[in-house]
């Protein structure tokens, strides 16, 4: 089966493309990338649902540069030739990075610019300007541009990616392509990208596509049970603080990790508890500017640190209501606690590209089965294994039942499996975790929340042009520093031996167990050796009184 799969240098592509493929160290396609890239670039429109992970960018990416590439050969005139839709900014730095890499080699015939950020629309306009052939963007900076005449798309457009579409409606941007399409031209070839195939994507599907040809490559939506392994445990609340020092402090989880909690003031309750006991973590907060959390997910795939805590943010409790900015007032307090100065396209489950994640913890148990779904596929993807582990109290056993329903009804064998775990084996943690929670109080974690955003503000503003002459001290921004508001106890920092649970000091740090059990020869022949040279040295052992000469002629004159 293996030798009638279709390769990349039997797709008719460009030869620059095809050395940056290999720079990429893509030896062969995926199966998205191998039924996709022939049918786009036969000029059908594509509906395609693939899991995530499986090589959906590039899947659309590589017949964008090659149709550009094949169109300069008879047109020499410089034009937006592709537009490229997400519906989150990291996501739209994250493809920008991507098509720059498939361009390496001809980057001066495809040019490429993401206008998903935060800058002005005046500062963008200069970009936009010089006409790059692919514009990359969320639906309302694209709408707003086009709105202000920086863009124009409806005579030379060739090409219209949609990427992750079923979220495009959840976060609100359902007007924007509506009013987007209109500014189009009647005749273009469109892409929907998306992970799962819900009435959202398939009303774009009516809007977008024009006799489209419809991929769906996988039964599941996860990868198998070989590939996958997804446990459960159930645990209240106190019990959850419990598991994750535990897990985290013993080295039972190990390598990179995603904790995903309910709200941002859980990611900043959790990192705080967590920095009692000296275990950094960074927390990738959707209050935090655009740049930042792209360093952040930068420094975490890079191997700078090993925890990320992060929220779902899907939708940010009310998409529709936060879609309109004159909504103002209103929406604040409808928003609640969590909402206020959140960005609404900022998302962490979907999308976003974090490299060689080992395991993922449902710290707070997410409240559907999308969510799940895109939660616990940042792991195990591609042919790289993966653990999910969810901790699920009672109020959340419903949920948990809906998860569980929804992957057997896709047909899968990657069931939650429950996690063998006794807790009354680390019962003698408890009271550390007691002292540790008490420090983590409302004020601390306010004023946690409160100092990262100034100084991820003055980091991303104030040093921005700084960064881009000096890009290595860029790299010294850890994002995983102790925030410290809360007061720290330094008894809490080490696991004195005797807490550790005999099933698992096998498991902790075994390393240093077996230079512990080689040492006692040497020790005892130094010890030894060092008391003899002390007694024969020791001054007070050794001192003599000596009578003094004009004591004794004292004595002869009386």
């Amino acid at each position: 089966m293996e030798e009638d799969k279709l390769q990349f240098h039997e797709m008719g592509l460009d030869d620059r493309l095809l050395k940056a493929l290999a720079d990429l160290g893509w030896a062969q396609p995926t199966l998205i990338q191998e039924k996709a890239i022939p049918l786009s670039l036969e000029g059908k429109d594509l509906l395609a649902r693939a899991r995530t992970g499986s090589g959906k960018t590039a899947a659309y990416a590589v017949p964008l540069i090659q149709r550009i590439l094949t169109s300069k050969q008879t047109v020499r005139e410089q034009a937006v030739r592709a537009l490229v839709l997400v519906p989150t900014k990291e996501l739209g730095q994250q493809v920008q990075t991507m098509i720059r890499q498939l361009t390496a080699y001809c980057s001066r015939d495809v040019r490429v610019a993401d206008i998903s950020g935060k800058a002005d629309l005046s500062a963008q306009k200069p970009i936009l300007m010089e006409k790059p052939d692919i514009v990359v963007g969320t639906p309302s900076r694209v709408q707003a541009h086009v709105n202000a005449q920086n863009l124009v798309l409806n005579s030379s457009l060739e090409m219209l990616v949609i990427d992750e579409a079923d979220l495009l409606f959840s976060f609100g941007f359902e007007d924007d392509i509506k009013s987007l399409l209109c500014h189009l031209p009647k005749i273009y070839q469109a892409f929907l990208m998306s992970a799962t195939l819900n009435e959202d994507v398939q009303a774009l599907k009516e809007l977008v596509l024009h006799n489209p040809v419809t991929l769906k490559l996988q039964g599941s939506q996860l990868p198998d049970g070989s590939q996958l392994q997804q446990y459960s445990v159930k645990c209240e609340e106190e019990d959850k603080f419990l598991l994750i020092y535990t897990l985290l402090k013993l080295g039972l989880v190990r390598g990179k990790t995603l904790i995903f909690v309910s709200a941002v003031e859980r990611c900043y309750r959790l990192k705080l508890f967590l920095e009692q006991f000296s275990i950094p973590a960074c927390v990738l907060n959707s209050e935090l500017p655009v740049h930042s959390r792209c360093h952040i997910i930068s420094q975490f795939n890079q191997g700078f640190y090993d925890y990320i805590i992060a929220t779902d943010e899907h939708g940010l409790e009310d998409p529709a209501t936060s879609s309109q900015k004159s909504q103002g007032k209103g929406n604040k307090k409808k928003s609640g606690k969590g909402g206020k100065g959140k960005d609404k396209e900022y998302g962490v489950s979907r999308g976003i590209d974090f490299h060689n994640v080992s395991n993922v913890i449902n710290f707070d148990f997410p409240t559907s089965v999308d969510s799940y779904i895109h939660r616990v596929g940042r792991t195990a993807r591609a042919d790289k294994p993966g653990t999910a582990l969810s901790f699920i109290s009672h109020t959340e056993l419903l949920l948990l039942t809906e998860v569980e329903n929804a992957l057997i009804g896709d047909n899968t064998d990657c069931v939650l499996k429950p996690y063998g775990f006794k807790m009354e084996e680390i019962e003698a943690f408890r009271y550390r975790c007691r002292d540790a929670m008490r420090s983590v109080t409302k004020q601390a974690v306010k004023e946690a929340r409160l100092k990262e955003i100034k100084q991820e503000l003055l980091n991303s503003e104030k040093l921005k042009t700084y960064f881009e002459d000096n890009p290595r001290d860029l790299q010294l921004l850890r994002h995983d520093k102790d925030l410290h508001p809360a007061v720290i106890k330094p008894h809490l920092k080490n696991v004195p031996d005797y807490l550790i649970p005999a099933a698992l000091k096998s498991l902790v740090n075994p390393l240093n167990r077996r230079k512990r059990k080689q040492k006692p020869k040497g020790a005892t022949v130094m010890r030894s050796s060092f008391k003899k040279n002390f007694r024969s040295k020791n001054p007070l052992k050794s001192f003599r009184y000596v009578k003094k000469k004009h004591t004794e002629k004292k004595a002869k004159k009386s």
